[in-house]
């Protein structure tokens, strides 16, 4: 049977995704206020607008949801936690290019039920409800439904310094992997994926991951068919953490997610 609770959150999330990132897009073709957080990863006012833009418009439509964001403190709920990365790729917003998105992902019983990714720059929205299909919406508002493909060549979609690294070189050779394709956003990676663009995404670094990175991407993955988990095989779970802490994988396939698991894992 289809779920069709969720439409009243998709039609904010969707609204409030647009929203952020035409207030960011000023910002992006001038010059952004940086700052470095203590992680020692970047900051810029149009994250912190965004941010404000979506947490204030959850807060309103939904005030009994819990909400973990990047830039802002977490607001305690119960059952529904809304996960949100208002500029996905700060450095590629940046060093304008395109590679940023905004993300808008909700759990529901610590489990992803629906995800935003949007592109502001190219006006391109990803989207998915669970068990209701995943989608692209074109910037001319065309729907197309998201399915994953399987390549004759292995296909993995990266993030530019994993690539350069000798564990990863180590790990596509075992693989066999034909082809990497960069993107500097973790949603747009795993976005490559559903799309059927490429065959597999995996993080090398679980501590550099969070769980607004992966919340909404991961629904939107799945209800395109992929099989996403973490590599030592639990499934990931949303309890209104701010870190996972471990190393995830999504692929076209179950049989390939444990193949790249299994290699991960040895090479930890």
């Amino acid at each position: 049977m289809k779920n069709n609770n969720y439409k009243r959150e998709l039609e904010l999330a969707q609204h409030l995704a647009v929203e952020a990132g035409n207030a960011v897009l000023p910002i992006y073709y001038g010059t952004a206020d940086v700052t470095t957080k203590a992680d020692n990863t970047p900051v810029t006012d149009a994250d912190v607008l965004a941010n404000r833009i979506i947490q204030e418009g959850i807060r309103q439509a939904f005030p009994l949801d819990a909400i973990v964001s990047e830039e802002l403190e977490a607001i305690e709920g119960k059952n529904r936690c809304w996960y949100i990365d208002p500029i996905d790729g700060t450095r590629g917003f940046i060093e304008h290019t395109d590679q940023f998105a905004v993300h808008i992902g909700l759990a529901v019983q610590e489990k992803a039920v629906l995800g935003i990714v949007y592109k502001p720059v190219a006006r391109e929205m990803y989207f998915a409800v669970k068990d209701e299909g995943a989608y692209r919406l074109s910037p001319f508002g065309d729907k197309r439904q998201l399915q994953v493909q399987k390549h004759t060549g292995l296909i993995a979609a990266m993030d530019k310094d994993n690539v350069l690294s000798a564990r990863y070189q180590e790990l596509a050779k075992r693989l066999g992997l034909s082809r990497s394709i960069i993107s500097g956003s973790e949603g747009l990676r795993v976005m490559k994926v559903a799309e059927g663009i490429a065959d597999v995404h995996f993080n090398l670094e679980g501590s550099h991951c969070s769980t607004w990175d992966i919340c909404a991407p991961q629904i939107i993955a799945e209800e395109a068919g992929a099989y996403v988990c973490f590599t030592d095989g639990q499934p990931i779970m949303y309890l209104e953490q701010r870190k996972v802490r471990k190393t995830f994988v999504v692929a076209n396939s179950k049989t390939l997610a444990d193949k790249v698991s299994e290699m991960v894992e040895r090479m930890s």
